[in-house]
């Protein structure tokens, strides 16, 4: 599963922040944080966003493994290439999800 981990350090560029697109077999997000929660340090396949990316098609290439420590990381969201959500569809938390098996409206 690929996730988009900002970490709480300082980046190349200088900003405040570090993100990183890792991936890590596992099925789910909270499988993947009970293996952060294993060990301090966690080896994870890095990728980047090649040129395609920036015109909207998220293409990403590995650039090998990297270890990263738990301590360290602020959020984990999880990403695809299949995802293409936008911040202005986004309609909020829905208050009462349908259950399994039922469709909303």
């Amino acid at each position: 599963m690929r996730f988009l981990i900002t970490m709480n350090m300082p980046s190349r560029a200088g900003g405040s922040i570090h993100q990183i697109i890792a991936e890590y077999p596992v099925e789910t997000l909270p499988e993947f944080v009970k293996e952060l929660e294993r060990t301090d340090f966690i080896v994870v396949e890095e990728f980047y966003k090649d040129a395609d990316a920036n015109r909207g098609i998220p293409v990403y290439y590995s650039v090998g493994h990297t270890a990263i420590n738990h301590r360290y990381i602020g959020k984990i969201k999880i990403i695809s290439n299949n995802n293409h959500q936008r911040r202005g569809d986004y309609n909020g938390p829905q208050r009462n999800p349908p259950h399994v098996g039922q469709h909303s409206e």
